[in-house]
């Protein structure tokens, strides 16, 4: 493996190495993408996952929202964050759209 495609072990968010790029984008300068922090301020964790479940779910029909990449930290340990939807990758390559920690099997639901 060629050392310089090869993840920092010590950075938070490492790049993806340019081979994966090259094979979700068929090029080597993905486009620009920008994620929109919105802070929303709730008292206790449970309480802010079952807002931002709800939060997400609601603006599923909007194409850009990836629902099932939203997470939860506190304010002051934003590094740290807990997922909202179940992170387990189903078969047709999106993820289980069940809660965080969910009993029984995953589902690979169109909406969460």
């Amino acid at each position: 493996m060629n050392p310089a495609a090869e993840p920092d072990p010590g950075a938070v968010f490492a790049p993806l190495p340019r081979a994966a790029v090259e094979a979700l984008t068929g090029t080597d300068d993905p486009a620009p993408h920008h994620v929109i922090h919105l802070p929303v301020a709730v008292t206790d964790l449970a309480g802010a996952l079952r807002f931002a479940y709800a939060l997400a779910r609601s603006l599923t029909s909007i194409p850009q929202i990836d629902a099932a990449g939203a997470t939860v930290s506190t304010e002051d340990s934003q590094h740290v964050r807990n997922w909202v939807f179940c992170d387990l990758i189903m078969p047709d390559r999106r993820r289980c759209l069940l809660p965080a920690d969910h009993h029984g099997h995953c589902s690979p639901a169109d909406h969460p």
